[in-house]
């Protein structure tokens, strides 16, 4: 099955490298979802907006909601 292969974010539009740098600030590494996102900007950037949206009206604090979505994640075997 082929696979769809990210790009890489050095080689991104200067936004984009600045949302990259801060993904991988908060969680440590390039998220392979977000670089197969950023393939097509109109779809990166509507998850990105939707994602800063959500985490502003979101109760729980966004570090922890960052921390219980890599562990679901995790569980279900999502391999990003």
């Amino acid at each position: 099955m082929a696979r769809v292969e990210g790009v890489d974010p050095k080689q991104t539009p200067f936004l984009m490298r600045q949302v990259f740098g801060r993904v991988r600030k908060m969680l440590g590494r390039d998220l392979t979802p977000q670089k197969i996102q950023a393939r097509v900007p109109r779809v990166f950037w509507v998850n990105v907006l939707m994602e800063l949206l959500l985490g502003q009206r979101a109760k729980v604090p966004q570090r922890l909601r960052s921390l219980v979505l890599l562990r679901t994640a995790a569980r279900v075997g999502c391999p990003f």
